[in-house]
Formats: C-alpha cells, structure tokens, sequence
C-alpha cells in the first residue's frame, strides 16, 4: 500500500510547540502580519500540566499575564535538616500559576493576532535546503500529512529541543531536573506560604516544594537533577507527603486531583545559540528557564517575545543580543549556582539556609527570583559580603568545571 500524500501548506513562521515560548512568539509574528501556524503534539493547550507554575508577581505583570491566571503567596518558609527560614513579604512576591488557564491565555493572545493553531500535530523532522532549515513534516490528526514551507522555523518543543539539537544550536540533554508534584485537596494549608524542603532526606541534589493554589489546593512536588542524583522522585514524593500529614494532621491532604510530572534541561547558556539558519529557539528547547529553582514559564513568555519581534522585523539574529541584554546573566549565575549546590549535603544546606536567613526579605526575595542585578549585588556585598563571595565561588567553580 502506497504512503497517502501529504497536503502542502506555505507560512511566514512555522512554530515548533504551543506551550508559553510557542504561543508568545506567534502572537509576535501574527500580530505582525505575519502568517503563523502553531503545531502542538498533544489535544489541547495546557495540558498535560508538566510544571509546578511557581513564580513572581512583577514579573508576570510586567509580561500582562492576567491577575486571574495565578494565586499570590505572602510567605516563603525554606526548610533544612535542622535549620529554617522564613521570609514574610506585606505585597505578595511569589504566586503559583493556573498552568492551563495561563497557557490558554496565551493561546487567545495569539489566536486573536491572527495565528493558527493545529492540535494533535506531531512533527516529525525540518526540511532544509542547501543547509538551511525550510519548512516542517507534519503528521496531523486533522489535516493528514502535511509538508510546511515556511521563511523561519521557531523551535519551541520544550526539553528536548530536537529542532535545535539537530540544528547545532545547542547541546544534547546531559543534565536534565526532573520533577513529580501531585495536586491535592488539603483545605488545612495556609494558602499563604510556600515551603521548600532541602536536605538529603527530602530530595539529595534538589527539593521538595508545596505550592498553594488558592480554593483548599496545593501543590506538592519533589525536583531532583539527573544525573547527579538517582533518587527515585516517587519515593520521596510520598515520603514529603506523609511529613506534610505530620504537620497539618492525617488526613489533611486528602486527594489527590492531580499528578504532574516534567522535565527541564539544565543547560549551560553559554553553550546555546538562539538562531541559525532559518531556525530559531525559544524557551526550553533553549534551555531558558532558572535552573536555580526550575522556573520556566515567565522567561519563555519573555524570549518568545522578544524572538517574535526580532523575526518581525526581519533580523532573527538580533533576537540573541536582546536576550543576552535581559536575561542572560541572571540565568548564567543561577546555572553556575545549580551546578554547585546539586552536590550538597546536609551541613552545606544548613550553612546556606542560615545566611539567607540574614538577608532582608527583599535580598532573599531576589535570590528566589533569580534576578542578581547590580544593585542586589551591591546591597549584598555592603551587608552580607560572604554570600557574594559563595555565589563568586559557584561561578568561578563553573569555569573550572568547564575547561576540565
């Protein structure tokens, strides 16, 4: 029997995934006028869930993403094998996204700008031509097989980036965070803190987290790093849900709803290209996301956007330089930081929880959020030089490791 044929189809920008990189992007190019085409592997935006949605309130105003999209937490507790901190904050600075509601948010954004968007869609390989990426073939559940001509190619598959691995942009996954959260009924937590957990007990080389989502939800999860660490995050998932039962009471987490697993790369930035030849990449499949605490979802809106923009304007390769200007280093010293503390111990968590524990609320609340500005740094090194000096050493330790 003869293969069916394959439909053609001819766009602007072919976009590679419809989670927060994909969908930011399109919403660029479209609302350009641009025609743009989102394939997304599975049924529908959002789902499966594949991230806890921890992050922070100004960021995510910043990007607009909409009050309802997300639940504010006023307090961060981060819990040791025998030491605690506790940071209180009046204007909340973390929050927890609806994961779905946000990335269907985003859908909308980028529907309304005129993009496309093919459900069940499954790409299948990059055509290229002289060496320079042309187009998609697609296997689509609705249209058939479909062979895409388009001007750029926008990689945003997530972790495996397979597009810009096989582009040259990046390296293969040789580290990756793993992560198991399962959502719970629990109307006994205090819907206004956050905790992790750090310690070998809870998760060697990672963490435990319990994020609430407001309506008596919350969000447990274990993250460790391959392959650092063999723990099986099952395990600890359930041994981090009978502690949780200790504190609150047995019973309090009744449930589940939900169970959530993912992956994210830890990649070193300095080894990712962004663009090449009719190719660019956005989000995880550029590895750009936090590896400090595994936050993805606000820098992908960020790069998908400033990626659109770039391919708007008919320079793709400007999009690396903007990126560098915005975020890079922040996720270079959050990788050179990651790096190190995967392979703590329990005393060196200690240490670590007791000089956050100095910091004001607004220097630790930098910490968690990743943004190492200058003034930050400054502030830190009037009052706390010896935090400076550990986050030196991570970065100098870093450079070692990788001329090894």
């Amino acid at each position: 029997m003869s293969a069916p044929s394959r439909a053609e189809l001819r766009c602007d920008v072919a976009v590679v995934g419809g989670g927060p990189a994909g969908l930011a992007t399109a919403a660029e190019t479209a609302g350009a006028g641009l025609t743009t085409v989102v394939f997304e592997r599975d049924h529908a935006i959002g789902e499966p869930v594949r991230t806890s949605g921890g992050s922070f309130v100004t960021p995510l105003k910043a990007l607009g993403v909409p009050k309802r999209c997300w639940h504010p937490v006023h307090r961060i507790r981060v819990v040791g094998p025998t030491t605690e901190a506790v940071k209180a904050y009046r204007r909340p600075l973390g929050c927890v996204l609806d994961v779905r509601s946000t990335y269907q948010w985003l859908a909308g954004r980028a529907v309304d700008a005129g993009a496309e968007i093919r459900l069940k869609a499954h790409v299948e390989r990059a055509t290229t031509d002289a060496g320079r990426i042309t187009g998609l073939e697609v296997r689509d559940a609705l249209n058939g097989p479909t062979r895409v001509r388009s001007d750029i190619v926008v990689d945003a598959s997530g972790h495996t980036g397979f597009l810009a691995r096989g582009a040259g942009l990046r390296p293969a996954n040789d580290r990756s965070a793993v992560g198991l959260e399962l959502e719970l009924h629990a109307p006994a937590y205090d819907q206004d803190e956050a905790v992790f957990w750090l310690g070998d007990t809870v998760a060697p080389g990672g963490y435990g987290w319990a994020f609430p989502l407001g309506d008596g939800r919350v969000r447990l999860g274990i993250g460790v790093v391959r392959p650092e660490s063999d723990a099986e995050p099952r395990a600890l998932l359930t041994a981090l849900r009978e502690v949780v039962e200790r504190e609150l009471g047995r019973g309090a987490t009744a449930g589940p709803i939900e169970q959530h697993s993912g992956l994210m790369p830890v990649l070193d930035p300095r080894a990712v290209r962004l663009s090449g030849d009719g190719l660019v990449a956005v989000g995880d499949a550029a590895g750009q996301g936090s590896t400090l605490l595994g936050e993805g979802i606000r820098y992908a809106i960020s790069a998908g956007r400033l990626a659109g923009r770039a391919i708007a304007a008919g320079d793709p390769t400007s999009y690396d330089d903007a990126w560098r200007r915005t975020t890079r280093r922040d996720l270079l010293l959050s990788y050179a930081v990651n790096s190190r503390i995967c392979h703590y111990g329990d005393a060196d968590w200690d240490r670590a929880i007791r000089r956050l524990d100095q910091l004001s609320a607004r220097q630790a609340g930098a910490v968690f959020a990743s943004s190492f500005t200058p003034a930050w740094a400054i502030g830190v090194a009037l009052t706390h030089p010896s935090l400076l000096a550990s986050l030196a050493r991570a970065a100098r330790s870093d450079r070692r490791r990788r001329t090894a």
